[in-house]
């Protein structure tokens, strides 16, 4: 636990300004590295700063930094902090738009809730079983699209169930080899253990289709929408970077198994 989370759990000793200051920047670190886009970010970030009082808010954020500058009775007030993307939670994200709103509309103080954010920080990530429910219902989904039968779409689901176990068993690595392995498994998996029959090539499709990162990819297009250049295009890069990392695993697995010649 850092200086910071202690400090949010025990109280706050500095100005109400400072406090604004580090409770927007809490907020928005927790929207951006939860899969926010850029503007919604910035917006809550300005809102909370002026439900303290704050004037001339300018904030800035972009998927590796955060930013806010205001005038608080009289004197400038500043706060960066660096960030690091992580995936996508929608219930974190719905968590601190509803802190947001309590301190805009004056129903919770800048200190709770600075002290509500940080246990939202401190949660953990949404469990296993869960991730992997979802990944097993999301793969079945997609192999009805792309399979058009119940047996394949079956298939493509338990694929997708067992590379979301295998990608919190490589939880340590990068997210780059991550995407890599669980895409060569999934490859793998399918050439050499579907039953006779089945056609491996439409249940490797649905079942990687669970890696496809795009909400980070829509995520860029609104950034792009609302003239965040730099923030779109450092998300396109990441999802496109993941797409083309998705493909090398495919095509290493399907090279290991003489599915490619």
């Amino acid at each position: 636990m850092t200086a910071e989370d202690r400090q949010g759990r025990v109280g706050y000793a500095g100005s109400q300004g400072e406090l604004a200051a580090r409770t927007a920047v809490l907020a928005g670190r927790l929207l951006l590295e939860n899969g926010g886009e850029t503007t919604r970010t910035e917006d809550t970030m300005r809102r909370i700063c002026q439900a303290a009082g704050a004037q001339v808010t300018d904030s800035y954020a972009t998927p590796g930094m955060l930013m806010v500058s205001f005038t608080w009775q009289g004197q400038m007030i500043h706060n960066m902090k660096r960030t690091t993307p992580g995936g996508t939670d929608l219930e974190k994200i719905q968590a601190v738009n509803g802190v947001s709103r309590q301190i805009c509309q004056g129903t919770m103080t800048m200190l709770e809730g600075y002290r509500r954010l940080q246990r939202i920080a401190l949660s953990g990530p949404v469990p296993l079983m869960r991730r992997m429910m979802g990944a097993a219902l999301a793969g079945c989904g997609f192999g009805l699209v792309f399979c058009q039968n119940v047996p394949e779409a079956l298939a493509a689901g338990a694929l997708a169930l067992a590379a979301s176990g295998a990608a919190a068993c490589l939880s340590r690595f990068s997210e780059s080899f991550r995407v890599f392995a669980v895409s060569g498994l999934i490859t793998l998996a399918a050439r050499l253990c579907l039953p006779a029959g089945l056609r491996p090539d439409p249940v490797i499709l649905s079942a990687q289709m669970i890696l496809v990162p795009g909400m980070m990819f829509t995520t860029a297009l609104r950034d792009f929408a609302a003239g965040d250049t730099l923030s779109g295009l450092s998300r396109l890069a990441c999802a496109l970077l993941t797409a083309v990392v998705t493909a090398l695993g495919n095509i290493a697995a399907l090279a290991l198994t003489g599915g490619i010649g």
